[in-house]
């Protein structure tokens, strides 16, 4: 796939998304491989100038729409590109990122991607901190995210080395280890009325984890939990 760059903010967005669009979906259609990096960065340029332009509403419309249909061909890959690049740009507008992230993470989850899915959940527990903290489904994505975690950090050379991503590279271990371990305290922080006994497991993990990196705001946090719950 060519690379296409666009960089006259003069250009009409509109014209230049439905013909990426039309090619993209002809090709995806006929399972001719598409480079996931021209992909990206053609996404971004086009959606530059539907910024720049005060179009925002219709780049997230026709978007969608894009994601949607390749999802339907089974290029889930691709669509997650999408639903990433919508995330990005839409940080303010929680619905509708609440909305795409679930999207998102369903695909992560069908690709068996701990690292998208750690980060899609992450992007819905976000949310849910505001929305529905403490909810059911806070905490389901809160277990999505402890999963995804313990997934990457407990196989991390293998998941480097299959991890594809085009902005970014893994994260090193330690960082993860101590993310899984803050998601533990904030499960046990949810959970710790009805179930005392998990979260006191959750948190004695997470203790470990921080008295390794010497994390002494953590350690602080964590025994004031355990205080409470162990009388």
């Amino acid at each position: 796939m060519k690379l296409h760059s666009y960089s006259n903010k003069l250009e009409n967005p509109s014209k230049l998304f439905n013909n990426f669009a039309s090619r993209i979906t002809k090709m995806s259609f006929k399972k001719q491989k598409i480079d996931p990096r021209s992909f990206s960065a053609e996404l971004y340029d086009i959606g530059d100038l539907f910024e720049k332009q005060n179009k925002k509403t219709e780049m997230n419309r026709v978007s969608k729409k894009l994601a949607e249909t390749l999802v339907g061909f089974g290029d889930n890959n691709l669509a997650g590109i999408i639903y990433s690049f919508l995330i990005k740009c839409n940080q303010n507008d929680t619905k509708f990122v609440q909305e795409i992230a679930t999207n998102a993470l369903a695909i992560a989850k069908r690709l068996k991607d701990p690292v998208h899915i750690m980060a899609r959940a992450h992007d819905l527990k976000e949310i849910y901190k505001i929305t529905d903290h403490g909810s059911q489904k806070h905490l389901r994505v809160l277990y999505d995210e402890k999963r995804a975690l313990n997934e990457i950090c407990s196989n991390y050379s293998n998941t480097k080395k299959r991890y594809q991503t085009l902005t970014r590279k893994m994260k090193s271990i330690e960082t993860y280890e101590t993310m899984l371990a803050a998601v533990r305290i904030e499960i046990a922080g949810i959970i710790k009325g009805k179930e005392p006994k998990i979260a006191i497991e959750e948190l004695k993990i997470a203790r470990k984890t921080f008295l390794k990196y010497n994390s002494e705001k953590y350690i602080k946090k964590i025994d004031n939990y355990l205080s409470e719950l162990i009388k």
